[in-house]
């Protein structure tokens, strides 16, 4: 796999896609990658040190260390493959605002949590916990570990005060959370 590059405009084009797109984008060496990443960091909060390890479909290893990886942004969240994400938030007119990575939970009533793991048959597994009193609809972009680009995938709501999960049948690389939004009664609340 090529260095990803989880640049701005991706980035930004799948939080507030409101239709499926495909979004690719790479880099060609060492020295592009850190400078994009670095700026990216300076404005998103960055995990650093990320490894990710998947079994790819054919049985092989993927094993990878990246310096940094941008996680929160101010359209959503990237959760990487093998790693979990508490992030808090505050709500205007039902949308989530104010993304912040913590480390630990310290406000329950106010963090959102995202573990995505690879399941013993190959596939993927997200779990996603909703702290807050409604319904939480997510847009999910995906990115397969075959594959540089990001695809949007359909969803269901989170239950209020509660979780959801989320399987595919292959490996993937990481998922994307965008345009995080409660939903009233009245709301449509199918899985789209």
């Amino acid at each position: 796999m090529k260095y990803l590059c989880f640049a701005l405009g991706w980035i930004m084009l799948i939080g507030c896609a409101s239709t499926p797109k495909i979004i690719e984008e790479t880099i060609n060496s060492d020295a592009e990658y850190q400078k994009v990443q670095k700026e990216m960091c300076k404005r998103f909060m960055c995990q650093y040190n990320v490894r990710v390890t998947l079994k790819k479909k054919d049985g092989s290893l993927y094993d990878k260390t990246f310096d940094t990886m941008p996680v929160v942004q101010d359209e959503g969240v990237i959760v990487l493959a093998g790693h979990s994400v508490f992030f808090e938030a505050d709500i205007k007119d039902n949308q989530l605002i104010n993304l912040k990575l913590v480390d630990t939970i310290v406000h329950p009533e106010k963090t959102v949590t995202a573990k995505f793991q690879q399941m013993d048959n190959g596939g993927m597994m997200l779990s996603l916990h909703n702290p807050f009193n409604k319904l939480l609809k997510v847009k999910m972009g995906i990115m397969p570990l075959n594959s540089e680009k990001l695809y949007y995938t359909s969803s269901c709501p989170v239950i209020a005060s509660g979780g959801s999960y989320e399987m595919w049948p292959y490996p993937i690389f990481q998922v994307w959370l965008g345009n995080l939004r409660l939903l009233d009664e009245q709301e449509n609340i199918n899985c789209v």
